[in-house]
């Protein structure tokens, strides 16, 4: 059995845990959800560090919002909420990892917050699909900068709603379910 970086377990096969005993580790269902999760916190990284080097049109939006702005004022309003975001997003992104982590462990709290938001996140991709498809504007609040909604943006929106909707399935699969139920069982560790 190869748990590494590359590999996955077999089908039903477990991953060995850290302390390498059989029972404690999670299913091939767990496992892969761990890792599906993983990926949408990276492409949702991905997504967010390609708009944010779009500085034109971040811009033109403050520009629109605020049109009486010094270019001086402008330049420092862009450049720190450019910051403020990847900073906002790299502490997403860890604790996206974090609860990936504490779910394969068997934690079920981790797993009801997985599927929560992967419920949500799928919901609402769904929903701007549909929304884009008719051709519905979408409401916008006075004085709240709206991000285009541009091709790119919504093929990233699309790959990582595909990655949580595999991530809700796997967590609840049968396998995945008697995992985090054997857990509970035995108590934390």
């Amino acid at each position: 059995m190869n748990a590494g970086w590359n590999s996955g377990p077999a089908q039903g096969e477990p991953v060995r845990g850290e302390s390498g005993s059989g029972p404690d580790s999670p299913p091939r269902s767990v496992w892969l959800a761990r890792w599906l999760w993983i990926a949408a916190a990276i492409v949702g990284f991905a997504r967010s560090v390609i708009q944010m080097s779009d500085r034109r049109a971040l811009v033109e939006e403050l520009r629109s919002l605020n049109p009486e702005l010094a270019q001086h004022e402008v330049d420092a309003a862009v450049n720190g909420g450019i910051m403020f975001s990847l900073l906002l997003v790299l502490a997403v992104a860890a604790l996206y990892v974090l609860i990936g982590n504490k779910m394969a462990r068997g934690r079920n709290w981790a797993r009801v917050v997985i599927l929560v938001i992967a419920g949500l996140l799928v919901v609402s991709t769904a929903f701007t699909l549909i929304t884009t498809g008719s051709g519905t504007p979408t409401a916008s609040v006075e004085g709240v900068p709206s991000m285009a909604l541009g091709p790119l943006s919504l093929a990233f929106g699309i790959v990582i709603a595909l990655l949580d909707a595999a991530v809700f399935v796997l967590l609840l699969r049968p396998e995945s379910r008697r995992f985090f139920a054997e857990v509970k069982r035995r108590g934390p560790r």
